[in-house]
């Protein structure tokens, strides 16, 4: 009787517990989505600032897709769970009925006795005390089954009007995000064709598109080369000062806490953002032989961005990129955190930073937004940081 009193409680728990999360994922998704929607693009139509556009574009498709098919694998869990609940249902109907017919059955029997001899007399026509106790336990025990079966049927009730009422929240709940996923649908379609128009616009200039591809390559490679040259010298530095030592307690201790935060640093930019420039070699959207390779990843901000530190570390060395740009190195024991493409830091070599301390102003570029190149090692070894940062 205990369990079937709690069964509603936790039906109702886990159905909504399933909501709550959805709605909380879908809620995030969505302001990502909001944020990412103030970044613009620009009116100018060189071949700079079409790529340029087209890398927003693409972006925020991406994370539009993202979102349509999270609704969609949420479409099918509450089918799954509307499904649950109707098994249910169609079982505690069958179990209600059954507790009433049983019920029934023991009163028939119950006013039949009755009819025919009175419950005193038949506990009293006894002359030991012993049968008496006996009867009259007899005669209780009866009367308490009656109303245990009773209490059974009114339980067996309350949860089959707990389940109709979490099984129209479910299916209230379907509407709303096929809602939501109609309006994404509609957003996705518009992107889709801002995103085309661009590629045609740049397929008819496949040749200065190439030129283009490969100069911003060939400033991503020396870039990324003077970083690898950057941390070579960090760890030489590093490895003279602890010569003969065993490495120390601290950087092990960072090193093991900045692993156990894999896929929840934070975003390495303030305020508004979008990821324009994935880690790897990806094709330009709509062409398969224009292909760029980033080692790090570009996220574009809003005027005024400034890039933060992921995680608590020690600055461990800034560098000029060329045209004024700056660069900063920031190691966690043996990881080490790059931000690039700066105008500008208050930092200095040695400085003791925390999660979140500003790194510095990102600059703007030539198509006039601030996008921060940002790159991610363990030693020597580079890291895709999409799989570090919480995005």
């Amino acid at each position: 009787m205990m369990l079937l009193g709690l069964a509603p409680v936790l039906a109702q728990g886990q159905t909504n517990s399933v909501i709550e999360k959805m709605r909380r994922e879908r809620a995030e998704m969505q302001e990502q989505l909001a944020r990412q929607e103030k970044i613009l693009t620009t009116t100018e139509s060189d071949i700079k600032s079409q790529v340029s556009n087209l890398n927003i574009i693409t972006a925020k498709l991406k994370e539009r897709t993202k979102i349509l098919d999270k609704t969609r694998s949420e479409i099918r869990e509450l089918d799954r769970e509307s499904s649950r609940l109707e098994k249910e249902i169609k079982q505690l109907e069958k179990e209600h009925e059954q507790c009433r017919e049983r019920y029934a059955d023991a009163c028939r029997f119950y006013q039949h006795q009755n009819a025919s001899f009175n419950p005193l007399t038949f506990i009293l026509a006894t002359e030991s005390f012993r049968e008496m106790s006996r009867r009259a336990r007899y005669v209780s025990e009866y009367s308490g089954q009656l109303r245990e079966m009773a209490d059974e049927i009114s339980l067996k009730k309350d949860t089959l009007e707990d389940r109709k009422a979490q099984i129209e929240l479910v299916r209230q709940e379907k509407v709303e995000l096929q809602k939501v996923q109609q309006k994404n649908e509609e957003e996705a379609r518009k992107e889709e064709k801002q995103q085309q128009s661009l590629v045609n616009q740049l397929k008819n200039k496949r040749t200065s598109l190439k030129k283009e591809i490969t100069a911003q390559q060939k400033k991503m490679d020396a870039l990324s080369k003077e970083i690898d040259r950057q941390i070579q010298l960090a760890i030489k530095e590093e490895q003279a000062k602890n010569k003969g030592k065993e490495q120390p307690q601290e950087d092990i201790k960072l090193s093991g806490n900045f692993e156990s935060n894999k896929g929840r640093l934070p975003i390495p930019i303030t305020g508004q953002y979008l990821v324009v420039g994935e880690y790897g070699v990806q094709n330009v959207a709509g062409m398969k032989d224009v292909k760029q390779n980033n080692l790090g990843i570009d996220i574009q901000g809003q005027e005024g961005a400034q890039a933060k530190a992921v995680f608590d570390g020690t600055v461990s060395s800034i560098f000029q990129q060329g045209k004024g740009q700056i660069g900063v190195l920031i190691r966690h024991g043996s990881y080490i955190s790059v931000y690039c493409n700066l105008s500008e830091t208050r930092l200095k070599k040695g400085d003791k930073v925390k999660t979140g301390d500003i790194v510095g102003n990102v600059q703007i570029s030539e198509e006039g937004t601030p996008i921060l190149h940002f790159q991610l090692h363990k030693e020597s070894t580079r890291l895709n940081p999409s799989d570090w940062l919480r995005r």
